[in-house]
């Protein structure tokens, strides 16, 4: 394969495809690492930046089951991070909270009750933009109301003891992902998904005027 080829070859591929190759350069030919570096010069990549990026970083985001599920609140929820002054908030309530339920003898309540509020929490801020809808609002209390409900019944099963982060991690992730889904279910029973929707029935409505 000629030095023409490598530059054909390396023209067709997108940036993460390129920078995958580059992080396996040490193993091309002279004519491909010369072919790579005249792509990645056209393509202003920046090679020490592209070094730096770790494996699972460069491929592009594969939907899961779970980001299906979850539809487009999830993947909007994957693209916001939380500030400093946020974490800084939420370990100041969580300890306030552990504080006040340790002072009336129900420590045992601090999950249930962290739950109930940060995962209505999340999903708010993964959907923000449907914050004037009120079918929307009456589905965050439905589900506040659940989880009230829930633990209620089942309350807390491991007590006051200690509960390996991951076991929290996952059921709060599987929450989450339950309430996006019916959020995305409700969206298409209304057909909320089609930004055109509304748009075209007026159209059609004034053209049979």
């Amino acid at each position: 394969m000629n030095e023409q080829s490598f530059e054909t070859t390396y023209s067709q591929m997108a940036d993460w495809e390129l920078a995958r190759v580059f992080r396996g350069r040490r193993d091309l030919v002279p004519a491909a690492k010369q072919a790579l570096a005249l792509e990645m010069e056209k393509r202003h990549l920046d090679p020490a930046q592209l070094h730096k990026l770790r494996p699972h970083s460069i491929e592009p985001h594969r939907k899961t089951v779970i980001d299906k599920l979850g539809g487009k609140g999830l993947a909007e929820l994957r693209k916001k991070k939380l500030r400093g002054r946020w974490l800084l908030a939420v370990m100041a309530w969580s300890l306030l909270l552990c504080m006040a339920l340790d002072h009336f003898g129900v420590l045992q309540l601090f999950w249930p009750v962290n739950i109930t509020i940060i995962v209505p929490v999340f999903v708010v801020w993964g959907h923000w933009e449907l914050r004037k809808r009120p079918w929307f609002w009456i589905t965050i209390a439905s589900v506040v109301a659940a989880h009230v409900v829930f633990f209620s019944f089942v309350a807390w099963p491991w007590g006051t003891h200690w509960v390996w982060a991951r076991t929290i991690e996952g059921l709060s992730t599987i929450d989450i992902v339950a309430i996006f889904a019916f959020i995305t279910f409700i969206e298409k029973l209304l057909h909320e998904d089609r930004p055109g929707h509304v748009e075209q029935f007026a159209s059609g409505q004034q053209n049979r005027g």
